[in-house]
């Protein structure tokens, strides 16, 4: 399996002037754990719940913007990696979201959830939401 089928939908993205509440509006509306930070039509970062939580719990105000907690390593693929070796990629550079490119264009995100599921590390029929 390649990581171009683990792609469902168009990435979901935020400006990185908008602030942690418009962030986390919009995962729960778009049912998503991350958002792709761009500005001027390039990805900049991501921002997840994760890093929402931890801005929370570090005391920062709810109108913190997006720019001061995203994470700016961005780690991209081509759509055509197998999604084991995405997994390796992942692993080894520390992180929970690659971004998938199809040529030069942003085509989506992966989760090592994602990626894990795919290969039968965890269970497919478990429902988060």
């Amino acid at each position: 399996m390649i990581l171009k089928e683990l792609i469902g939908r168009e990435p979901v993205t935020i400006d990185p002037e908008s602030d942690l509440v418009r962030a986390a509006k919009l995962m729960k509306k778009e049912i998503v754990g991350s958002l792709l930070v761009v500005e001027g039509g390039e990805p900049k970062g991501i921002i997840s719940e994760r890093d929402i939580v931890y801005a929370i719990a570090s005391d920062l105000p709810l109108t913190t913007k997006v720019r001061e907690v995203m994470s700016t390593n961005l780690v991209t693929a081509d759509a055509g990696t197998d999604v084991g070796e995405a997994a390796i990629l992942m692993v080894g550079k520390g992180i929970r979201h690659l971004v998938v490119k199809e040529g030069s264009r942003v085509i989506g995100v992966v989760s090592l959830r994602d990626v894990a599921r795919s290969l039968g590390l965890i269970a497919t029929d478990l429902t988060i939401w």
